[in-house]
Formats: C-alpha cells, structure tokens, sequence
C-alpha cells in the first residue's frame, strides 16, 4: 500500500494545483498535527480546499469539511501574513518532493511544502524563514525561523539527463537497474518498475550491464511518461483483493489485470485513497509523530545542556589556571583584601575590584584582561581549587547528560525503526547471513585474523569479562566514561595492530561517538588486571570494571569505522570494525564518521546494497548518527568531504 507521494505523483498535484494561480488565500487551518487546509477563493468559482498530509500527500478538493473553531498557533501565524494573498505560481521544486505556492500581499511570501522524510510546511519572505512548522538543522541546512532558506541538496533531474550523465550514476552502482532508477533518480519503486517495462528492459538486469543505447531509451521512456502525467486529466486507485494498493495519475502496465477505479482528476483519486486509509494506522502516525516531536525537543534540550556544560567546565578549568599563571598578582591582592577586611575598611581601592557580595563573601576583580572572582579569605590555591571543583562538578553533570543524550537518541532510533517496519515495502523479505556464537556481543575480525568482542550494555559488558575474557586474551578499553569492554580472542601471529585496532574499536562504540570529538584515548591490558572486587568503601556499577596496574595506551585514536562484505569460515558476513580491520578483509565497504545522517535512514540503505534485512545492519552500527566519508566498490549513501 502506498503511503506517500513519489516526485511523479507530485507532478500530478503540482498541475493541478496550478488551476489556482490567480485565486487568494481564504483561511488557512491546522485540523491535526500533520494536516494543513488552505482555503482559495476565487472570482465566480466556488471555494477550493488544498490539503496537505505533511510529508505525504497534496491535493486540491471542491468538498468543504468540518474543522477546528480555534486554530493553532502555526495557523494563526499563516493567516497573519497570507490571508487574501494572491497565488502567483505554483511550481515543483527540480523533481524532487517539494511543492512551492508563491503568493503576493503588500509582501511577497513562499509557502514551501515538504513530501519527503517527516515532512514540513515552511513560511518564507525575501529568501528569509519567517516559520517553519517544525525545525530542523543539518549540516548543510539550517530549518529555523529568521535563517536563510535554502532547499536540500538537489536531487538527479532524470528530464535533463544525456545518456552519459545516466550511464556515470549506473556504472557507479552496485544494484540492479530497477533499484537504481528508484533511489538515485528519486523515481520511486513502481514508477521504476514502469520505466523498466515501457523501455522493455528487464528491471532486474544489474545497472553496470547498461549499455549507452538502453540509457537512451530509458531517458526517453521518462520523458514521455513525464509528459503522459502532464496531460492526464485522470487519476486511479488500484485495488488489491478489494483493499487500496496504490493511487496514480495515470494508467500503467505493471497493474494490468488489477482491478481499477477511475476518478475525473488526480487530486480526486488522492482523496478518496486518504479517507481509505484504515484509520488504526492514521492513528498510530499520529501519535507516532507525536513521540518524534516531543524526543525531538528533548534532545535539542539535552545538546544545548552539553554545550552549555562543556563551556562551563572549559571556563571554569582555564580560569583556575589563570590563578596560578598569575600567582603574584592574583597573592598581592587577597593579601590586600585580606587587610582592608581586617580593618573594616571597604574595597573599592583594591586594584581591579569590580564588586563585592558580603553574603557569599566573593569579589569580582579584573586581573590584566580577565574577570575572576575570589574569596578574599582564601588563599591562591583554594581559590583555585574552588574553580577546579566547579570543572569537575560541570564534567559530572555532564556525564549524566550524555547518558540522557544517548538514550534520547536511542528512542529516537527505536521509534524510527518501529515506525519503519510498520510501513508495508511490498519488497521480498531479505534472508540474514549465517549467526555466529559472537554476535550477541559487539564484534569484528581483526586485520590478523583475531576475533575482537565489544559490549553492547552493562550486562553483555559482565557476560564478556566474565565468560569469554581468558587467561592469554587482552582487554581493551576507551578512556571515556561509561565505554564497553573489549575482550581480544588472542591466536597465533596476533601482534600490536590487533589491539590498537581493538583500543579504536572501544573508542568509536563508546559514548564519544555521538560526542563528535574527534578523537580520544583506548587502552588495553592483561586479563589478570581486570577485577570486578572494588577497593574497600568503593563502589562499582554494573557492567563495569577495576583496572589495576599498567595501562598500554594509544592516544588520538580517530572515532572512525568501516561497514563491509567479508568472508568467515567459508561464509558472507557484514562487519563494522576498524579500518584497517575492513581494508584487510573487505573488497566492498564504506567508511563513516559521526555525522548528520540518522543511522536509521543509512541502515536501510545500506542493507540494501549488501542484500542483508536491516536489523543485521542496524544491531552492528555504531550509537548515533553517522557520515559517509569513503565508499569502496559500492554506493551507499552521499559521501560527505
């Protein structure tokens, strides 16, 4: 069952809508969350309802509806600035999914209307964001009011494709002809499936098989189905044993035999599929999205608590510094204050002094450039001491915000991914590759040959040490809080590589992943110094470990890992390990980094390309999100520089 617009099927809408260009904005309403409503009034024409399912469908109605007496406050902002505004043009955005309504007041306004991934419905005046209904930012994109709009990055125009540009983006691909047409030209599935069967060219041939005359005629079968859904004055809904399969602006020949109901235009097709739609899964989008919102606001919360945390620890380190880098100054001063106070006599003399609260007994003094405050009853050093324990008590908070933050991300990922497999793909369930005793735990092969064991939580963390951790193994840890265990399977020939691969492997699963800092710390040890008996009046949470002894650490280790094809005992596995690990084993393989990219949506295409389900993908990535920065005899995603 179809359940969002393809950039053909915008098209479709984006023509229809155009039959309003010269009408005005009536009222604007927000019956729910992911609904819009512009009423369009025009001269000696009934009034006109464009509805918009964010994120998933468009279409122009003449049926009025009941809707909410009091409007959001999204509502109420459009119908401050576009009511009885003009509608100038209506236009789509390249061939992607984005429908832009340019309108004229006293200002001029664009309303850009977003079909892809959540969706959104996004105010603009003079190349300015006014609103968004709901904000966004990327690395490359910033969707918040009062910042300059700018579109996503463009998607493939397939319409002013020559032969060669279709041949560069079907060599470079590793799938067959019908995947490629889908995803890299954003044709969508069974628009793919179409092209395929009017070119007379079989979907499943692989797209490096693709000669320069099939890619004529695939650029030509696109052309005149383009110009097919421009001249449609039609729309069907095709059925599948009586229930809705798929909605279309034009007839195609993969659904022959498919019993069909033809509607007098596209947008009244589009309706009757929407009002079709069961209304349990109607309800659980809904509440769905409700979910995303609220984690969504959570975790912007969360981000800025860390950075405010991690000014606040940084600040606080450097000014205790600046004490004791100033020690003279900073001495003749207390000493000062320390007399005046002594004889009740006020402060205001004092060189530098800015203020004085009595109550708190802290004065603010400006030593050469900088502010500091200072206990004039104190010394240097507990002055100094008095901001390094400011340092610590920011970094703790901060550890506990980070743990927030993961998990904020984690339910995040989990809606996501729960979301995601509710919605039906009509694709060929996929067979998972052989499991192996390890794959409870976290794991890679390592450039030798060794197998390297990570933890995923706090009990696989005490599952690994206690079970698999034996006498000639090595431990491996990363110098960040809360960091997984790594157990080394020593064999023969395993040397330091090994376990500089593994102390990389703890850094990049552990909690610095989604820290974005770059680089940190591992270490590794002999198993006889790793216990679980802490020293009297210690504590020691689950999952974690006493180091005792020599640590052999690798410092600025790059948070960096690789997702790749490799063969094991004789079968096909796909690991995520260090890079050396991946370059040694693997011949097809990516290459990522922290990044923007939502793991969930990378999973997917990932899985794709190496023909695995998505949970085999997803349970090996690492905690957050991710960038693509080396791609390998494969494409999976944009790579980013």
């Amino acid at each position: 069952m179809k359940e969002s617009e393809s950039s053909f099927d915008v098209t479709a809408s984006v023509k229809e809508l155009q039959a309003l260009i010269g009408g005005r904005v009536d009222k604007i309403f927000h019956p729910d969350l992911d609904h819009l409503v512009l009423v369009v009034r025009r001269p000696s024409e009934s009034k006109s309802y464009v509805h918009f399912f964010i994120g998933r469908w468009l279409y122009v109605s003449d049926r009025s509806q009941e809707m909410p007496a009091a409007p959001s406050d999204f509502a109420m902002m459009l119908r401050k600035r576009i009511t009885n505004a003009r509608i100038v043009d209506v236009r789509q955005q390249g061939f992607d999914r984005i429908a832009v309504i340019s309108l004229e007041k006293e200002d001029k306004y664009e309303l850009v209307l977003e079909l892809f991934g959540d969706g959104n419905v996004i105010l603009i005046q003079d190349g300015i964001i006014i609103q968004p209904l709901t904000s966004h930012t990327w690395k490359h994109r910033d969707v918040r009011a009062r910042r300059e709009f700018s579109f996503p990055p463009p998607v493939p125009v397939p319409m002013a494709m020559q032969p060669r540009d279709l041949l560069m983006i079907l060599n470079a691909s590793d799938t067959d002809l019908v995947r490629t047409l889908a995803t890299k030209l954003n044709i969508g599935g069974r628009y793919s499936e179409e092209i395929c069967a009017r070119a007379g060219i079989d979907k499943k041939k692989m797209s490096k098989e693709i000669d320069e005359n099939s890619a004529k005629s695939i650029l030509e079968t696109i052309n005149s189905f383009r110009d097919e859904v421009l001249r449609s004055v039609q729309g069907l809904i095709v059925l599948k044993e009586e229930s809705v399969e798929d909605v279309v602006p034009v007839r195609l020949s993969i659904y022959e035999g498919h019993a069909q109901e033809e509607f007098q235009s596209y947008s009244q097709a589009v309706e009757s599929y929407v009002s079709r739609i069961p209304k349990k899964q109607v309800e659980e989008r809904k509440e769905s999205r409700l979910e995303l919102e609220r984690l969504q606001r959570k975790l912007a919360q969360q981000e800025n608590a860390v950075i405010a945390l991690q000014d606040q620890a940084r600040e606080a380190q450097l000014h205790g510094d600046y004490l004791f880098a100033n020690y003279e100054d900073v001495d003749r001063i207390l000493t000062m204050a320390k007399d005046r106070l002594a004889e009740e006599k006020p402060l205001t003399d004092l060189p530098g002094f800015l203020s004085f609260d009595r109550k708190s007994s802290i004065m603010k003094v400006l030593i050469k450039t900088t502010q500091v405050e200072l206990n004039p009853k104190g010394t240097v050093q507990s002055n100094a001491q008095m901001y390094y324990e400011g340092a610590k008590k920011a970094r703790h908070k901060l550890e506990g915000v980070l743990a927030a933050l993961d998990q904020a991300k984690k339910e995040i990922y989990d809606l996501k991914t729960s979301e995601a497999a509710r919605e039906p793909t009509g694709k060929k369930k996929l067979a998972p590759t052989k499991r192996f005793w390890f794959e409870r735990f976290r794991w890679f092969v390592s450039s030798e040959g060794a197998i390297v064991l990570g933890g995923k939580d706090a009990k696989s963390n005490d599952m690994l040490v206690k079970k698999h951790l034996a006498p000639g193994d090595r431990y491996a840890h990363a110098d960040v809080h809360g960091a997984p265990s790594v157990v080394v399977k020593m064999r023969e020939g395993v040397t330091e590589a090994t376990l500089h691969e593994a102390c990389e492997f703890a850094v990049a699963t552990s909690r610095a992943w989604n820290a974005n800092i770059g680089s940190a710390a591992g270490y590794w040890v002999l198993p006889e110094q790793v216990s679980k008996t802490p020293e009297s009046g210690e504590y020691l949470a689950k999952g974690a470990f006493i180091i005792r002894g020599r640590r052999n650490y690798s410092d600025k280790l790059e948070i960096k890992l690789g997702l790749g094809e490799i063969e094991y005992e004789g079968t096909r596995k796909i690991m995520c390990g260090p890079e050396m690990a991946i370059r040694a084993h693997s011949q097809r393989y990516v290459m990522i980094r922290p990044g923007r990219e939502d793991k969930n949506d990378f999973a997917k295409k990932a899985a794709d390309v190496f023909q695995v389900p998505i949970e085999e993908i997803q349970s090996i990535l690492p905690p957050g999100d991710i960038k693509v920065v080396e791609q390998v005899g494969i494409s999976v995603s944009s790579q980013e520089t």
